[in-house]
């Protein structure tokens, strides 16, 4: 939408970019920089510079500072009622002596002397007009009243000066001993200038002005002022009287200057607030009666009355009126409303006179888009209207058109803009329309029951997403039971037209050369009965060797070609007395089930069968006596579908418990997250509660000493909520110091109802030029439980060249993926952008999956683009027909660089062909770092106007150029760990761009990488069990490998590309070094330098055999049965930006040894010399000895030689040779430990927000 939407005092100057003036501090939010007005030093009059220093003797700083603000807003509303009454139309100034006249007499009714000069003035009765009279000439004799009265001269109480609504300030509290309670009644006196006497507290004074000062940053210019020239007239924008809703700030200060408070006490504002509503909810029981009784109740019906007469009116006014009458004698005005001020309830005739508006003057269409306060109330008909012809007189200025619509009960305020359908748009000069409504509810109202208002809708979207969800539940349930049923009748008719064919070669009995094997009793066993199998072993295959006592021959057995199949036991029958040497017999007993037509079945002995040779054993099944086929079979399709209905329940409620402790899992990893940055930070900041609870008191403690506060003689503390949009904000609020030999300073807030996120900064100010701690940039964010309100999600789209597992290379198509799936995970909406590669057409992945989205032509060629859902993400794929992406493999190609290029801009030009408009384009390194330059060139001035940029640097060895070009052109950079970043840090094309590049470690997929459901295991285990299921898994891989499994020897593992970045030097020196230990070595990778691959070709025939294997290749099963079976894992990087060996094997339960370099130092802690760093990293805790935490993980060394290697290596293979129990006690904690993305993800979610203000 053309409008902004906002709110402005400024004519063009939209809501969301309110102008930033000398003396301001900027508060980051979510939608740009927010600014916090800053008073300047303006003289005041005598009158309140003699308040102010009585007020001196008993008001705190803080409040003291509050009234001094107070009484310059208000005379500061002066000059503008003044400045803007002379431009007002006489619409707008009958409104406003209206509004006038009732502030007026609000203020005497609370015992406030009024200036009557100046309330006879705007009161008194305008000259008689006629309704066609010219508005110009009603508008300059207004305006000359106003003239008049201020003088030319200053503003002031006195009578020679005008005076909005106080006459004079309250008398100073008498000279006392010791200061009053502040709010004690005060001393009284007359007024000068004859005004009533009155007697009223300095804060009853200070509270009434706070309901009139305004927020003035657009419309009285500082720097105008302070230069000595007097601000311009500002012309009021046509056919719009809306004013801001100023009242909030009265209840904004009712807490700050509460009377509620001991002498001498210091209560700042947000604990005297807490002190209200603790009074209030003290007193709710014994005052309801009084609230809801005859009084309260005949103010409420009476207001009602008056609201239901409000209404009809309106009601009558709109269906009686005629068009004609109502924009008689306004023909120059653009907008006409009947009734001329919406009444909430009521229906709203408006006339728009075409002809006033140059932007849709002759426009064939026009349509009113509205919505009521502020925008945030959607009419439930939709928010769109078409006008359509008045019928009114036409002429070269008269052209109206009308509409009608209806304003809701709930409605403080109208918005609304006009347009023609074509981008042609009238919105009073980017403020939109806006009419204060009456009979409806006033914006305090609104702003406080937002969270009940979100409660509900909350409340309305569970109940709607729980009855989708038993609806979608009860339509898979029927579709079940349909499906079991199709499929019983299936499983009849094939059992009853193959009858012969399964039955086939039965038989009761077997004779080989004339020795029995087997027989069965009975001969012909029946349907639903049992039946007795007796094997003759030395009649069958295992005749050549006897079976010792103990043991047992087991028969495996099914029906009707091996389906319901089971296996029993067989016992030994003692040899009867003659019985032939040739027999030696074993049974058991079977159960034939009702389907059964065959029965099949095979012997076993450990790895022997006797299953005739390959052709099975098999014996006729009959029907159930006295049943007819027909009748048996239409029984078999009941029994088939009750078995595959059960069978398919059972898998579903296998499959919700495993997503339920899958969840639940997640969900303590996550809250375990939390806690720890928590506690990490609790040396500067914490919370009592340490959870934040919407709707409840939180007390924030900050100590500043590590800060740039430190040393600061007073601190303020200022924030919002949910990332600085919501409505309500708290501060600058003065912190209380440290107690006696403490270091937190501390301030309480109530947290809202509809809170998701608590935002604040910390200032040796209270605003204005002054140090600000705002966390280096991303503001202090805390997550608020509780709420009903959920944080809107952000759009991210990743533009890559890699994408795990359709497109995997290295470790950057893992990250994207991994990092996709964790942000959508916690509620955004992310999607990934990559080239079609040609071999994609063989994916298993994308088979059948591809779908169309879009074609266009762009840089020479046709474009085609299509999608598919990869891992839970969607994917674009964009396919030049130029060849670029035409090829076998990613990289590779003598023009990369220029493919990828292209690329880039491609995706950009999807983006805005289609109309997307992401929040964050998140591109990876130098394969799409053309991202970041292309699109602030060559798109965001030209439609794609939203994005922010993030870029990572996954590898900073490749494409250094490209690399530097990003980092200058985005919001935010980062690489995949924290120690790489340091390291990398001083490049000169990272350095001058420092104060937005950052490190955030890379995380593992902890469902990918599980050793408790995965596939390619002989035996799932997890951190309990460990110790066997990597034993088995240890068999496994011998047996594959053909390894010897001798003495169960200790296994290290390589799992690596062979290159000089891995450190190939050092793996070979680890083979050795296994070897001369007495333990085996694994190797699974291979070397892109045919040089090196020669040497490790080389090693193998020297080292392999019995005890060592290598592989040469990417065998991703066999990666984790390695992962699996290993004890350690051997990673040592020359340099390794981040890695994810490391990560993946202590998920397994495998010791990692590696140099510490960039990630491998953020991931691995030694157990002798990291026992500090590791409890501080994973567990936030400053002393691992008092909290008795060791989460070391590993072994490590910082060299480049073998010395270096052997160091590390020798301690864990003595510890696995000389502790057992206390290396198995090692790998149980490190499968414990989270290596996910569950922390990651929360460093991007809010680096992409920082992005957001950049």
């Amino acid at each position: 939408m053309a409008s902004s939407m906002g709110r402005a005092l400024q004519p063009g100057v939209s809501g969301a970019q309110r102008s930033v003036r000398k003396g301001a501090s900027r508060i980051r939010g979510a939608q740009g920089p927010r600014t916090v007005p800053v008073l300047g030093l303006k003289a005041l009059r005598k009158e309140d510079a003699e308040l102010l220093k009585e007020a001196e003797s008993y008001m705190s700083p803080e409040e003291h500072s509050e009234l001094r603000r107070l009484l310059e807003e208000n005379q500061r509303l002066r000059q503008v009622v003044t400045t803007s009454a002379s431009q007002m139309s006489p619409q707008q100034l009958e409104r406003f002596t209206a509004e006038y006249s009732n502030l007026a007499a609000a203020a005497e009714q609370a015992g406030l002397a009024v200036d009557q000069q100046l309330k006879q003035q705007i009161t008194a009765p305008q000259a008689a007009s006629t309704p066609a009279s010219s508005s110009r000439s009603s508008s300059a004799s207004s305006s000359g009243r106003f003239e008049a009265a201020a003088g030319g001269g200053g503003y002031g109480y006195g009578r020679s000066s005008v005076s909005v609504l106080v006459a004079e300030p309250p008398a100073a509290p008498p000279a006392a001993a010791s200061p009053p309670a502040f709010g004690s009644s005060s001393g009284s006196g007359s007024p000068k200038g004859g005004a009533t006497a009155f007697e009223v507290s300095s804060r009853d004074y200070a509270k009434d002005m706070a309901s009139l000062s305004v927020e003035l940053d657009a419309t009285i210019d500082d720097e105008e002022e302070e230069a000595g020239h007097a601000a311009p007239p500002r012309q009021v924008p046509e056919a719009s009287t809306r004013t801001e809703p100023y009242a909030a700030a009265a209840s904004r200060f009712e807490a700050l200057l509460s009377e509620r408070r001991t002498a001498g006490a210091t209560v700042n504002g947000a604990q005297a607030q807490m002190l209200d509503a603790r009074e209030k909810k003290a007193k709710a029981p014994a005052s309801g009666a009084a609230v809801n009784g005859a009084a309260g109740g005949a103010s409420s019906a009476e207001e009602q009355a008056a609201k239901a007469a409000a209404r009809a009116a309106a009601i009558a006014e709109v269906e009686g009126h005629r068009a004609a009458d109502a924009v008689a004698g306004r023909e120059h005005w653009m907008i006409i409303t009947v009734p001329e001020k919406p009444v909430a309830g009521a229906p709203l005739q408006l006339y728009f006179n075409r002809n006033q508006s140059e932007k849709l003057k002759n426009r064939p269409h026009i349509v009113m888009q509205y919505g009521f306060n502020h925008w945030e109330l959607q009419p439930e008909a939709g928010n769109s209207v078409d006008l359509f012809p008045a019928p009114t007189p036409k002429s070269d200025i008269t052209d109206f058109w009308t509409c009608r619509v209806q304003v809701p009960e709930e409605t403080y305020e109208l918005n609304f803009i006009l347009h023609d359908k074509a981008g042609a748009y009238e919105n009073n000069n980017g403020m939109d329309f806006s009419y204060p409504a009456e009979a409806g509810i006033d914006y305090d109202t609104w702003v406080d029951t937002a969270a009940e208002r979100i409660v509900a809708k909350e409340l309305a979207r569970r109940e709607a997403e729980a009855k989708a969800a038993e609806e979608e539940r009860k339509a898979a349930e029927e579709l079940m039971e349909k499906q079991a049923k199709e499929f019983g009748e299936k499983k009849a008719a094939e059992l009853t037209n193959n009858l012969t064919g399964l039955q086939e070669g039965g038989t009761g009995a077997l004779l080989r050369n004339g020795v029995p094997v087997y027989k069965v009793t009975p001969t012909f066993p029946v349907a639903g009965g049992k039946a007795v199998v007796q094997y003759n072993r030395k009649g069958g295959s295992f005749h050549a060797f006897p079976i010792p006592e103990g043991e047992s021959v087991k028969l495996l057995y099914g029906f009707n070609g091996w389906q319901e199949s089971g296996k029993a036991a067989m016992t030994r029958v003692p040899t009867a007395p003659g019985a032939a040497e040739d027999e030696e017999w074993w049974q058991t007993e079977v159960q034939i089930p009702n389907i059964a037509v065959a029965m099949n079945f095979v012997f076993n002995y450990y790895e022997h069968y006797d299953n005739n040779a390959k052709a099975d054993y098999k014996v006729k099944v009959g029907l159930p006596v006295g049943t007819t086929l027909e009748a048996w079979a239409a029984g078999l399709s009941e029994q088939y579908r009750v078995m595959e209905l059960t069978k398919r329940r059972a898998e579903r409620a296998e499959k919700e418990e495993k997503q339920r402790r899958s969840d639940e899992k997640k969900k303590l990893a996550q809250d375990m997250v939390k806690a720890v940055e928590r506690r990490k930070v609790r040396h500067v900041l914490y919370t009592v509660p340490e959870v934040v609870e919407a709707g409840e008191e939180v007390t924030i403690y900050y100590n500043p000493a590590d800060t740039p506060l430190n040393g600061r003689q007073q601190l303020y503390l200022m924030g919002g909520w949910n990332r600085w949009t919501h409505k309500r904000s708290f501060g600058p609020l003065a912190m209380h110091p440290p107690e006696a030999g403490g270091e937190h300073w501390q301030a309480t807030v109530v947290v809202p109802k509809d809170a998701y996120k608590m935002d604040f900064v910390f200032a040796d100010v209270p605003g204005g030029d002054g140090t600000y701690d705002n966390r280096g940039g991303f503001d202090y964010h805390l997550p608020v439980e509780g709420s009903p309100v959920r944080e809107s999600p952000l759009y991210v789209a990743h533009i890559a060249v890699e994408m795990a597992p359709i497109a995997k290379v290295g470790g950057l198509g893992d990250v994207v993926t991994a990092l996709g799936r964790a942000v959508k995970e916690q509620g955004h909406v992310v999607e990934v952008i990559l080239p079609r590669y040609d071999f994609f057409l063989h994916s298993p992945v994308l088979q059948g999956q591809l779908k169309y989205e879009t074609e266009f032509d762009w840089g020479g060629t046709r474009i085609y683009v299509t999608s598919a859902m990869v891992e839970n993400l969607r994917v674009f794929f964009i396919e030049p027909k130029n060849g670029f992406f035409a090829t076998p493999t990613v990289y590779g190609r003598y023009d990369d660089e220029v493919r990828f290029d292209f690329f880039c801009k491609a995706a950009l030009e999807f983006l805005l062909k289609t109309g997307r408009q992401p929040d964050i384009l998140h591109c990876h390194d130098w394969s799409t770092a053309h991202v970041a330059q292309s699109y602030w060139s060559d798109y965001h001035a030209y439609g794609l106007h939203k994005p922010r940029v993030i870029f990572t640097i996954h590898n900073l060895n490749y494409g250094q150029k490209k690399i530097g070009e990003a980092a200058h052109a985005c919001q935010k950079f980062t690489t995949v760990s924290p120690t790489y970043a340091y390291e990398v840090g001083g490049a000169p094309i990272i350095a001058p761009h420092g104060h937005k590049f950052m490190g955030i470690r890379n995380g593992i997929d902890p469902e990918l990488w599980s050793p408790e459901d995965n596939i390619f295991l002989p035996v799932k285990y997890d951190a309990e069990n460990v110790v066997e299921g990597k034993k088995a898994a240890r068999a496994a891989l011998r047996q594959r490998l053909n390894l010897t499994g001798w003495n169960d020897k200790f296994i290290v593992a390589v799992v690596s590309r062979l290159t000089g970045q891995k450190g190939v030097p050092l793996i070979k020196h680890a083979a050795f070094r296994t070897i001369e230990r007495g333990g085996q070595f694994v190797l699974l990778g291979s070397a892109p330098d045919p040089k090196v691959q020669a040497d490790f070709d080389a090693l193998a025939q020297s080292m392999g055999g019995q005890d060592a294997a290598f592989q040469f290749k990417y065998d991703e099963p066999l990666s984790h049965l390695i992962y699996a079976a290993a004890d350690m894992i051997v990673v040592p990087s020359m340099f390794e930006p981040c890695g994810l060996t490391q990560m993946i094997a202590m998920r397994y339960g495998t010791v990692p040894i590696v140099r510490h370099t960039g990630g491998l130092r953020d991931t691995v802690f030694d157990v002798d010399f990291d026992k500090e760093r590791a409890a501080w990293e994973l567990y936030g805790s400053s002393d691992w000895q008092r909290d008795g935490i060791d989460a070391t993980n590993g072994f490590a060394f910082t060299g480049t030689d073998g010395g270096a290697l052997d160091y590390a290596m020798n301690r864990a293979i003595d510890a696995w040779y000389n502790d057992r129990a206390w290396f198995h006690s090692l790998q149980r904690r490190i499968m414990e430990q989270d290596w996910s993305w569950n922390r990651p993800a929360i460093d991007y979610i809010e680096l992409y927000f920082s992005a957001l203000k950049a």
